[in-house]
């Protein structure tokens, strides 16, 4: 490979965003943090296709806002029956160390100016999804958090725990977390 294309292709391996004017580079997400990446892709995209909606999930695909603001959510959903533009429906941001306060604050309100109808933060430390829906004042409000708990890690509360939910985007589309959460090991 020549030289011109090996700086390329280190270019694209390097994932950041820009944030009020300041550049922001990211580790190289781990093996857990992809395959949860790919598993919520997979199961929007069979939904969308299965029910022939004109939507799509996508996998660090960036959100160019300004020359001042670009955004790299790990899984984003654009969805053309309900917006023509590039803002998608519902965002997604996979915790990771180097990205955590980020993406629990300034990102948290940024998508909110932007209008994103649903951000879900996933920690792979917990197995958990929460949910902020944009309410009325056009800032996210907590909906709710769904927990994984393996089989046979379980007590009696947490064989309790929802086990699945549907996104408020699209309710009939039922996300398993063991789904999710399966890791490709």
């Amino acid at each position: 490979m020549d030289a011109q294309k090996q700086d390329f292709a280190a270019d694209k391996k390097i994932k950041k965003e820009k944030i009020g004017g300041k550049i922001y580079l990211m580790a190289s997400p781990s093996g857990e943090h992809i395959n949860v990446q790919d598993n919520l892709n997979t199961i929007f995209n069979v939904y969308f296709k299965q029910n022939k909606r004109r939507c799509r999930a996508m996998n660090d695909a960036p959100l160019y806002v300004d020359e001042d603001n670009f955004y790299e959510p790990d899984v984003k959903v654009l969805c053309r029956e309900t917006r023509s533009d590039d803002i998608p429906v519902i965002a997604v941001e996979v915790l990771s160390k180097s990205t955590r306060d980020r993406d629990t604050g300034i990102k948290l309100k940024e998508y909110a100016k932007l209008k994103i109808k649903e951000y879900w933060i996933i920690d792979l430390k917990y197995h958990a999804i929460d949910i902020y829906l944009l309410g009325e004042s056009q800032t996210y409000e907590k909906r709710d958090t769904y927990t994984y708990y393996p089989p046979g890690e379980r007590d009696e509360e947490e064989n309790e725990a929802a086990t699945e939910f549907s996104p408020v985007s699209f309710p009939e589309l039922i996300v398993k977390l063991e789904d999710v959460f399966d890791i490709f090991e």
